[in-house]
């Protein structure tokens, strides 16, 4: 009888050990400092769920295909993330459970000459501007500063079947022609034929910027891209 009191004592002892290298072995151990590799093209961000420990430091490594502000919610932290450049992403994971990552898309800046803008173009002079791949999908206005009635846009699209080359002309009433089609690697060029000196600039003039800049505001939009989950340590 005390042999097997002793027996059950002893497997008792034993079941209880085993209990607690087990809860040691799954234990959190010790904060971890965690580089995570984010990739973010087409609003789609991957991993769509990213899964770290309470306490550990942690730093996403995004990579997107068009620039926007990456915001993970409840923690409240924002960041200006450029398009098609590595940007580090950097926080504490000192609250547990599931959080939101939404990302903010922003139009890259078509505003007055930030794309081109050409020097003083004598009656007979030209400007050329290849379209820029980041511009697919977007209308990039144009006028003269000297002549605001000169005035015109290029819209760019997203395939590759457009033409190589564009000519507008500058009379003393118009641009010739005043809207356009063209396409990633297009070259636009400017022909100044009126009586007096002409540039050649991005965006509207000077007088309509505000209004343009308003409206472009709210149409951006905050979309769900992912989730941040943190577990207890």
């Amino acid at each position: 009888m005390l042999l097997k009191q002793s027996r059950s004592i002893a497997f008792m002892m034993f079941m209880g050990l085993a209990a607690i290298l087990a809860a040691a072995a799954c234990g959190g151990g010790e904060p971890e400092a965690l580089d995570i590799p984010v990739s973010i093209q087409a609003g789609v961000m991957s991993p769509e769920t990213i899964r770290v420990k309470q306490g550990d430091l942690v730093t996403l490594k995004i990579q997107a295909d068009e620039p926007g502000e990456f915001h993970l919610h409840t923690y409240d932290i924002e960041s200006d993330i450029p398009g098609e450049e590595l940007t580090d992403f950097y926080f504490v994971a000192d609250a547990t459970g599931r959080f939101r990552i939404t990302y903010h898309h922003k139009q890259e800046e078509s505003g007055h000459g930030s794309l081109f803008e050409s020097e003083e173009l004598a009656p007979g002079d030209t400007f050329s501007y290849e379209i820029d791949e980041h511009l697919a999908g977007e209308t990039v206005a144009f006028h003269s500063h000297l002549h605001p009635i000169l005035t015109g846009s290029l819209m760019v699209s997203q395939g590759s079947n457009s033409a190589a080359a564009v000519s507008i002309t500058y009379t003393d009433t118009e641009a010739t022609p005043s809207e356009v089609n063209v396409g990633p690697g297009t070259v636009v060029t400017w022909t100044n034929a009126s009586s007096t000196p002409q540039t050649v600039v991005s965006g509207h003039h000077a007088d309509l910027e505000v209004d343009e800049h308003d409206d472009h505001d709210e149409e951006e939009e905050e979309i769900d891209i992912g989730f941040l989950e943190v577990q207890p340590r």
